[in-house]
């Protein structure tokens, strides 16, 4: 596997501190590269002074020490789901913990992983992954949003639901609810792919088309030109992306199922 990867994460314009975490794990170690792929992830903390900042680093933490531990399941869309839950039950315990200045943080959560040539990515909240291929831009998420909601049953249209009120209002977090209920998905992985993982203060303040232009660049051009045009826009919230270009997908190889998958999972503790 061969990726050109830039992140970047901004406070924006107007706010003091910024609240987005951003994290990643390229394995230098080949076999570990081979099994779990290489993991990207952009949380974006909700809870206002420093407890957002807390919850999104926090998140990003747990997801990328869960998945790689050796103790996840082996496969790794097991893995995934394990690390996701893991984030969430670390937000969880701090946020109904002792420390009253942390009550009621709450982060989203977008990850990616690359494994051979599928692309699998979990999700909460209203940060987003994109894919752009064969010059389209695809939306990978659906926002858990009150406004996205409204629309799925197609009682806002699009163009009403991107500016409507209650747009920033959230149906699902990390560290809201002991059981945390992600979005999975999977997608094949091509040569010349990019993926995009963006918080709210980015995709609130670009149109899609813009995106689909800037993404092309280079990684860290990209990444660069991306902030810098939402700030121009205002820059109203935290800004936070990744750049994931695939110029040489994973080995296709499959990974053990049935019996020597359920043993290998069982050595490691998963």
């Amino acid at each position: 596997m061969i990726l050109e990867v830039s992140g970047m994460s901004h406070p924006g314009s107007l706010r003091p501190h910024n609240e987005d975490a951003i994290g990643s794990c390229i394995p230098s170690e080949r076999a570990v590269l081979e099994r779990k792929g290489a993991l990207f992830a952009v949380a974006d903390g909700l809870g206002g002074q420093a407890a957002g900042e807390i919850a999104s680093a926090t998140a990003i933490e747990a997801l990328l020490a869960e998945y790689f531990s050796p103790r996840a399941p082996y496969q790794v869309e097991a893995a995934l789901k394990q690390a996701m839950q893991a984030a969430n039950l670390r937000v969880y315990n701090l946020a109904h913990g002792r420390d009253e200045t942390l009550h009621g943080m709450q982060t989203t959560l977008t990850a990616l992983v690359l494994a051979g040539h599928l692309a699998y990515i979990a999700h909460v909240g209203d940060s987003r992954a994109y894919l752009l291929r064969d010059q389209t831009l695809t939306q990978l998420t659906g926002d858990h949003s009150e406004a996205a909601e409204l629309l799925r049953l197609r009682l806002l249209t699009p163009e009403q639901a991107r500016d409507h009120p209650r747009r920033s209002v959230l149906t699902r977090t990390v560290g809201s609810q002991l059981l945390m209920r992600p979005d999975f998905a999977r997608v094949p992985v091509a040569a010349g792919d990019r993926f995009i993982l963006c918080s709210d203060g980015l995709w609130g303040e670009i149109e899609p088309h813009e995106l689909l232009r800037l993404a092309q660049q280079p990684p860290e051009e990209a990444c660069r030109a991306l902030v810098e045009l939402a700030c121009t826009r205002g820059g109203s919230d935290n800004i936070s992306v990744y750049v994931i270009h695939v110029v040489v997908p994973g080995s296709s190889a499959a990974a053990p199922s049935g019996r020597l998958s359920r043993l290998l999972a069982g050595l490691r503790g998963g």
